[in-house]
């Protein structure tokens, strides 16, 4: 949310010396690592990115969702990496900020290099989409059944009565009244997948995230190439993306064969990796990246550690 990425210099920002040591090993992290950008070319990667776009004037938001699809060909597997907004790192070019910062300041193409540098993993491609075509496509498959508690029902409206005041409708139209497992529409599942106050914060909402994508990644695999080739013409012309039609031509017929890959999910940084700081006014996650970049190329390219 645009508001929660303001900075608030009224409160404190983290012991100069902690903040000094942590740009020192992003810079190191930058410059001295010999660590090479792991690439295979049975590993395919690419970046989704959900930015906070709330308006269809041509205005980048910043990188609400960010999540690496990593199709390995070699052990079957389709693995959603996605990476928490506020780790911060070195923005090549700018100021060290948080990841998020990056797809605001210059695009894909900027998001793409910062993920790349820091992290060591080759971004072949990107789609991006914002929060009308997230809407829009979970509509196009006929929505996702997802588990909803009490506690969320209340946040997810909120955010439904904002979508409901951008678009003039009526401000408590598709309101949810009761939890249980229910079929969500777009716009309830924009607001289930935005939610980071129940929880464990950008943690649990990244994790909803992932929950939205595997449930459209189901609905899609199942349905025929005829209804699928109807659908990418519904939604394509609402994603900005680098894949080229030749690509995104093989991706579909593909989908009988990933439909029988596992499915792995997680999140970036990893437990034990990681301390919550303040720095500049902003709350920022400090990293570990040495550990990040050794569960990466473990995770999506199978790379043990004595390797």
């Amino acid at each position: 949310d645009l508001a929660d990425n303001s900075e608030s210099p009224d409160i404190s920002d983290s012991p100069e010396d902690e903040v000094t040591s942590l740009e020192e090993e992003i810079r190191n992290n930058m410059e001295a690592n010999q660590t090479p950008i792991m690439q295979d070319k049975d590993v395919f990667n690419i970046l989704l990115i959900g930015s906070d776009t709330r308006k269809t004037d041509g205005r980048r938001g910043l990188s609400d969702a960010m999540i690496i699809i990593s199709i390995n060909k070699k052990t079957k597997t389709i693995t959603a990496t996605s990476i928490l907004r506020d780790i911060y790192l070195q923005i090549p070019g700018k100021q060290n900020n948080r990841i998020n910062a990056a797809y605001a300041l210059g695009g894909a193409d900027l998001l793409m290099d910062t993920i790349e540098q820091n992290f060591k993993i080759q971004v072949d491609r990107y789609a991006s989409i914002d929060f009308f075509a997230f809407i829009d496509i979970v509509d196009a498959v006929g929505g996702v059944t997802l588990e909803v508690t009490e506690k969320e029902i209340p946040v997810i409206n909120k955010y439904i009565t904002e979508i409901n005041r951008l678009t003039n409708q009526v401000e408590t139209l598709d309101h949810l009244i009761e939890p249980g497992t229910l079929l969500l529409n777009g716009k309830q599942a924009l607001g289930y997948a935005r939610n980071r106050y129940i929880g464990n914060n950008d943690f649990e909402r990244t994790a909803r995230q992932r929950r939205v994508l595997e449930q459209v990644f189901h609905k899609i695999k199942d349905i025929g190439l005829l209804e699928l080739n109807s659908l990418m013409n519904k939604i394509l012309p609402q994603v900005t993306t680098n894949l080229t039609q030749g690509e995104i031509f093989s991706m579909i017929l593909s989908l009988p064969s990933y439909a029988k890959y596992d499915l792995q999910q997680w999140s970036i940084p990893v437990n034990g990796s990681y301390s919550n700081m303040r720095i500049r006014g902003m709350a920022v996650l400090g990293i570990d990246f040495d550990k990040n970049i050794k569960e990466i190329q473990k995770r999506i390219y199978g790379v043990e550690e004595n390797q």
